[in-house]
């Protein structure tokens, strides 16, 4: 019989196993192997089951024939035979503090060890009372910080996981996708939109909702229920259904007739706040709102869209993104809603990798791909080789290399500009990984956070106000160093950081990565009040990666920018004018 397993339930495995391998010193290139797998499965919006049950396992990247043949076994049996060998002998409690965030394979093995946490259900929690009895910081290669660390982790841990239960926006843009497109095939559906937070753009997405226009509410509902990724029907109305999808993710599902479209999309797109103060302000102008209309004394009006459903109420139409329940009724009310910058007002984009660091395309790539979307400009930003392991001029050489490579680009087309930077590290004294002299080589520099993020909020509020004072640092690269659902912000003190900013003349990046969007859009929303320059990068490693712009865009348009809000929107000149370092 096979064992159903979710793909949260093997990407766990999967890490156990993966940590196994770290502690025994396993072979790097395997060890590699194991990680780009749970990596692409993480990322995965199907079934990793329904791939196994239809022997499409192998177009996971990542997981080649070894990998394959082990979750086979383990579908088919609940167990696989090399898993278990390689677990073996290994404390079982040190799987469980795999979770905890900070703690990697090792040092779980030091721990499980030290403390012979041999069983699962305990390991935590033994772990928990050794660092509050002041155990773990006289350990071998531990301390008072890092004991400090860990029982902070251990007690944020179920708040952790209850915030990792919601999907990236891009996995929840796949499914509903999917589900969009399955429907769409019927003439029986007019019109079909995702609502909730995954129509206002939020980072992450919980349960989703699905609404469709149609004139044969019953009929849709069946084919719907057809779906093939449905795994359960949870509950079933004439206009309304629930259902769990094979990855586990909750769908609401509702029908309406065309005329009541526009109410219904409006309703159930939220967000909550934005709702209440909808309804307040219609109610004192004589009108209540629902789902279905709206309503002045005994007169209920239907709306086919959403205009004409603000319009109705004396409301400019206010975008899904800005539905907070924040300022948008009342700029609405003024008419002062602005235009919010879309995706086709971006010329460039200048936070790319290449092969050169951990990248996989080449320059050349980066930059035809960069003219397959239309950019003026485009900006070839590796990450700074090391002066202290490579030496002063072997760097030196390899920056004369790459500006000769972007000089013969430039030279051989005028269709888009390539410029030269590098992304440094800021380092855990505010320090910059590559010196001035050779930053001053650079068009620009975009300087990032990539270590030590768990800095108190003076010490890490004061490396950043060192970054912005640096002359040579151009941009501010995913500025609070989070990646959602793994690894919270730093704690830093943003006013001092944005007073810096507008000081110095810096720019600060929304950076589109999925798993980053950072700035987070309240605080571009704060930038924006006060005037600090912005862009939207995508932080590319790949070709493809440069089409993840839309996501930054949806980070903007939530904080309410226009295109005079970001830099990169100005043409080529304008962009280079006011781009460029001259120091």
């Amino acid at each position: 019989m096979p064992y159903k397993m979710t793909n949260k339930e093997v990407v766990l495995k999967l890490k156990e196993v993966l940590a196994a391998m770290e502690v025994k010193n396993l072979d790097r290139f395997r060890v590699r192997a194991y990680q780009i797998a749970i990596s692409s499965i993480d990322g995965l919006t199907s079934s990793v089951y329904d791939l196994w049950e239809n022997g499409k396992l192998d177009e996971i990247p990542g997981v080649g024939a070894s990998l394959n043949q082990h979750l086979d076994e383990l579908f088919a049996t609940g167990k696989a035979k090399q898993f278990d060998a390689v677990m073996k002998d290994l404390p079982e409690g040190m799987f469980s503090l795999i979770g905890i965030r900070g703690v990697g394979a090792k040092t779980a093995f030091k721990l499980a060890t030290a403390f012979k946490l041999n069983k699962r259900d305990t390991a935590i929690e033994k772990a928990k009372k050794a660092a509050e009895s002041g155990k773990i910081r006289v350990l071998a290669g531990f301390g008072e910080k890092s004991e400090k660390d860990i029982l902070e982790s251990i007690e944020n841990l179920k708040k952790t996981k209850q915030e990792s239960s919601r999907m990236l926006l891009y996995q929840a843009e796949e499914i509903a996708n999917r589900i969009l497109e399955y429907m769409n095939k019927f003439e029986e559906v007019k019109d079909i939109k995702a609502l909730g937070s995954l129509r206002r753009r939020a980072s992450t997405v919980g349960d989703m909702d699905i609404a469709v226009a149609t004139n044969k509410p019953k009929e849709v509902t069946d084919l719907f229920l057809k779906f093939p990724e449905i795994d359960e029907i949870l509950d079933k109305g004439e206009k309304k259904c629930r259902v769990t999808l094979k990855n586990g993710v909750q769908v609401d599902f509702r029908v309406i007739d065309q005329l009541s479209f526009g109410a219904m999309i409006q309703y159930f797109t939220g967000s909550k706040q934005h709702n209440v103060i909808l309804r307040t302000h219609a109610l004192s102008i004589g009108m209540s709102l629902s789902e279905y209309g709206i309503k002045t004394g005994d007169k209920q009006e239907v709306f086919s869209n959403e205009d004409d459903f603000y319009k109705r109420i004396g409301l400019q139409y206010i975008p899904p993104e800005i539905r907070h329940g924040k300022e948008e009724v009342e700029l609405a009310a003024r008419g002062k809603i602005p235009r919010l910058v879309e995706l086709s007002d971006i010329r460039g984009d200048v936070h790319t990798h290449t092969i050169a660091s951990d990248g996989v395309n080449s320059i050349k790539d980066m930059v035809n791909a960069g003219i397959d979307l239309g950019y003026s400009y485009i900006g070839i930003c590796d990450h700074s080789p090391s002066v202290q392991s490579r030496g002063k001029y072997e760097v030196l050489g390899l920056m004369q290399a790459t500006r000769t490579t972007i000089e013969q680009i430039n030279d051989s087309q005028d269709i888009i500009r390539v410029l030269f930077g590098y992304e440094v590290n800021i380092l855990s004294d505010g320090t910059l990984s590559m010196p001035n002299e050779m930053l001053k080589k650079l068009d620009y520099c975009v300087a990032s956070i990539h270590t030590s993020f768990d800095q108190d909020r003076d010490v890490v509020t004061k490396r950043m106000l060192l970054t912005l004072e640096n002359p040579y640092v151009t941009v501010i690269g995913h500025p609070s160093g989070r990646l959602i659902n793994q690894r919270e912000a730093c704690n830093l003190d943003w006013e001092k950081v944005f007073e810096s900013a507008i000081k110095n003349n810096k720019i600060l990046e929304i950076n589109a990565q999925p798993s980053r969007l950072d700035l987070a859009d309240d605080l571009v929303a704060d930038a924006v009040k006060k005037g600090i320059r912005l862009m939207i990068n995508t932080d590319a490693h790949s070709t493809g990666d440069l089409k993840l712009m839309k996501y930054g865009i949806d980070v903007a348009r939530r904080g309410m920018c226009t295109k005079e809000n970001l830099l990169n929107t100005l043409s080529r000149k304008d962009f280079v004018d006011n781009f460029v370092k001259e120091v």
